[in-house]
Formats: structure tokens, sequence, C-alpha cells
């Protein structure tokens, strides 16, 4: 019986790449689907799925989300060269990671070299960058989360072309993706605040509502703050202008403003949290100034000699180097055809504690968290 199977799936296997190698079915052209194969062949669902599959290993056909599997071009040969894009480059705050160029490369291995592309914090930059990225086998993109590029994001995936979208997840887009775990990191740290006796807990942000990780950060404090009883945490929340993330005199004079006004109200706030370092930065050069003591809660996207920290600072540590990794395994699989459903995979953080006399680590699972869009 199992080597019936075995020549039922290589047969048809077989006679669709003879149909592909004689012209009969064109590039870019639907091959049936594996139940249409089924009902063809007369063989089981499962059968007729793994010669699909040997199809896909062998490079003649690729799964297109909406689609269904097609022939691919036979013109397109890989290059060794995959092209990451970010939204920026920001040397100052450490931004693309150095840890997770090297993750990345580390995942992709020596045979594939990696081109780095920057948007300028430009979403037309991003739009031209994407529509001539060169002669590369894949992408991975830190997206400036501009709604109008969605599209044109979701066009290369559905085409076929290899993409992961690595930190946001622009909303409403289907693609691959690693983040950190931001619900999961920032719940840890506002419940070790809350542990020391902190209700009324203040969040700086910039507002970006485009950026997943802000939203989600945000509604880890909400959860956190509700879950003590702090319903009206609106007047706690600072949302800065973007406009600010490039002018960092001005950003930390409001921020400054805003620590006096928080801790100097009729309900002041006993502590802070900070979706990034920059803002850790101004809240503690603020309060050092003004001679208030609050403690922080931070992401600490910076290394840890950029941001010189008071005692009692919370950091929670992003693992760069795992996030670049995963986001090669991803890519890879993609390139191999292996996986024809978007992942969305969150990669644990480290939250660092820091204790009486020395800092203790909480470290949340090691394991990345991986899940299908519904």
């Amino acid at each position: 019986m199992q080597s019936s199977i075995l020549k039922g799936w290589k047969s048809i296997a077989e006679d669709v790449a003879g149909k592909i190698a004689t012209g009969n079915l064109a590039p870019g052209q639907r091959i049936p689907s594996g139940e249409d194969i089924a009902a063809e062949w007369g063989v089981s669902r499962h059968t007729a799925h793994r010669a699909i599959e040997e199809l896909q290993r062998q490079g003649l056909v690729v799964r297109q989300r909406r689609w269904g599997t097609v022939v691919a071009s036979q013109e397109r040969k890989a290059v060794g060269r995959v092209a990451l894009m970010v939204d920026r480059f920001a040397p100052a705050v450490n931004f693309p990671p150095a840890e997770m160029l090297r993750g990345i490369s580390d995942g992709l291995g020596e045979g594939i070299d990696l081109v780095v592309i920057d948007a300028r914090s430009d979403p037309a930059v991003e739009a031209r960058r994407l529509k001539d990225l060169g002669d590369v086998d894949g992408l991975i993109v830190v997206p400036t989360a501009d709604p109008a590029n969605t599209p044109r994001l979701q066009r290369l995936v559905d085409d076929g072309f290899p993409v992961v979208v690595l930190d946001r997840l622009p909303e409403g887009l289907r693609a691959d993706a690693v983040t950190s775990d931001n619900e999961t990191a920032t719940l840890d740290a506002l419940h070790a605040l809350e542990a020391r006796g902190h209700r009324r807990i203040g969040f700086f942000s910039f507002y970006k509502p485009g950026f997943s990780s802000v939203r989600e950060r945000h509604a880890a404090y909400v959860s956190a703050l509700e879950e003590v009883g702090l319903t009206d945490h609106a007047p706690h929340e600072r949302w800065f202008s973007t406009d600010l993330e490039s002018d960092t005199p001005r950003l930390f004079l409001a921020i400054s403003d805003a620590i006096i006004a928080l801790t100097h109200g009729p309900n002041p706030i006993t502590a802070l949290f900070c979706v990034q370092d920059m803002f850790a930065a101004g809240a503690i050069e603020a309060l050092n100034r003004h001679g208030i003591d609050l403690p922080l809660a931070t992401f600490n996207d910076w290394p840890a000699a950029m941001l010189r920290t008071p005692p009692g600072t919370l950091r929670i540590v992003q693992q760069a180097h795992a996030i670049g990794l995963q986001a090669a395994k991803l890519l890879l699989d993609n390139v191999g055809g292996i996986s024809p459903e978007p992942r969305l995979v969150r990669v644990p953080a480290q939250l660092l504690v820091p204790g009486p006399e020395q800092v203790s680590t909480v470290a949340f699972p090691d394991r990345p968290t991986e899940a299908h869009f519904q």
C-alpha cells in the first residue's frame, strides 16, 4: 500500500512537471488544486498535496496567497541577496540594532548577502524602494507603517515574493512577522511596579497609531492599571508629536513639562512607564533637574551604557539577535515555499529588576511563540 502511494504522488508530480517543461502550463498559470488533483487521479487529498509539495521543493511552483499554487517563473533564479529595509537609520539611538543585524546575518548563513535600505522615515521613499527592490531573493522590512504602503507590501506577499515584517505589523497586512512579546513584557514590568505599591503610573509615547508595538504596549498598560482599579488612566498618559523625534532639545523640554504637570497635580503619578529609551532619558534628566524621585520602567532599546538609569529603574530588554534570527528563518522558509500561511512570531523579552544590592533577572519564556493569523 505504501509503495502504491509513493508511486501515486511521484507520478502526479512528474506529470505536472512535464506539462511545465513543454509549456502546457506557463509561468504564472494556476495549477489544479489538491482537491482537483485528487479527483482527477483518484487518489487521496494527502497524496495530491504531497505531489504539490514535491513540485514546490523543485522550485517549479509557488504558493500565492488569495490565488493558489501557480507555475514559478523559470527566469527567476536565486541571486543570494536579501534586502533589509528599515524606516530610518538612527545610529545615535542604536537603530537598527547591531545585534538584530547580526541575528539576520547568522540566520541567512554565509551564502546570502544582506543589502540594507533606508526609507528615511518617509513613506514616499519607502514606496519607491518597494517598487524597485532590485535583484534580491526576499525582503525583511521594518516598515514606516504608513497605511498608503500597506497595499504595496500586500501585493508583494500575494505575488509570492518572500516578505517578513519586523517590530511592527501594519494594520490589515497579512504577512510573516516577528515582534517582541510587547504585551507580556509590559504587563510584567507594570506588575512589578504595582507590587511596590504604585497605582497611578504615567505612560509616555510618541503618537504612532499605526505601530502595532505601541498599540500593544498601551493595551497592556491599560489592562494592568484596570486590574488594580484605576480605570481613569487617560489623565496619566502623554502622547508626544512625532515631529519631536528628530528634535531632542524640544522633546526633552516637553517631557520635563509633562513630568512637572503629572507629579504636582491633585492625583500625582508615583511611577512612569516609557515605551522606549528616548523618553526614559528625557525623564531621568528632568527628574534629576527638579529633584523628583519617580521610579521608571522602560523598553530598553539602547545599549545599557547609553542610558545610565538610576536605582529602581526596570528595564525591558528586547532580544534583538533572536528577533533577527527568527526573521531570517521565516524568510528562508518563504523562499523554499514551506509555509503558505502567514505566521506571527513573538520573541520573549527580558525584564531586569533592580534589587536592594544588585540587579535580578526575570526572564520571560525563552522560546519564541508562533501563531498563524486567523
